[in-house]
């Protein structure tokens, strides 16, 4: 295996395990990633992340994987890995933190800059959708419904064909 050239994780299914002991301070000051007993996991989409930002190296125990490799495992993994990586990676690099949304029925849920996970709230769930992509007004207003439920901005990310993404915030209207 050739030696990381930082510290490293270990690939585990969709988690990557971290016990480097500087890395799990980092990943938690930078809220990547739970805690889970002495080890630190994070995301594949985070390690994704982490990797292209070369703030670690990801190894799946006898080589160390590349960006590309990543990816390959993300697209296996889960439907529209690579267009939800371009929103996770685009929200992270305008200093957001952006954490799982699936608990909400969303892609993401964001916290303003500066923000701590453990001592405020997300302001916004993101669905990330295809540019082609239509719904239709039951499932928006279901959406919609959650979103003000736990009081949060409803936002489309929808990339289109080239990797760009365009925001749309969706709100009701009260009259």
């Amino acid at each position: 295996m050739s030696k990381p050239t930082k510290p490293a994780g270990i690939l585990s299914g969709t988690k990557v395990i971290v016990g480097d002991n500087d890395l799990r301070s980092f990943l938690k000051d930078k809220g990547f990633g739970e805690e889970s007993g002495k080890r630190h996991e994070v995301s594949l989409i985070e390690a994704v992340y982490l990797v292209e930002n070369e703030k670690m190296d990801v190894t799946d125990g006898k080589k160390i994987l590349e960006f590309d490799d990543l990816l390959k495992a993300g697209n296996k993994a889960e439907k529209d890995f690579y267009s939800k990586y371009t929103v996770y990676s685009d929200l992270r690099g305008r200093g957001l933190l952006v954490r799982t949304g699936l608990k909400f029925g969303a892609d993401f849920r964001v916290y303003d800059r500066g923000s701590n996970v453990k001592s405020s709230h997300s302001k916004y769930l993101i669905y990330v959708v295809p540019e082609e992509y239509t719904c239709s007004l039951p499932d928006m207003a279901g959406k919609m419904r959650m979103s003000q439920t736990v009081n949060k901005a409803m936002i489309y990310a929808v990339v289109d064909e080239e990797g760009d993404i365009t925001y749309y915030q969706i709100d009701r209207v009260r009259m």
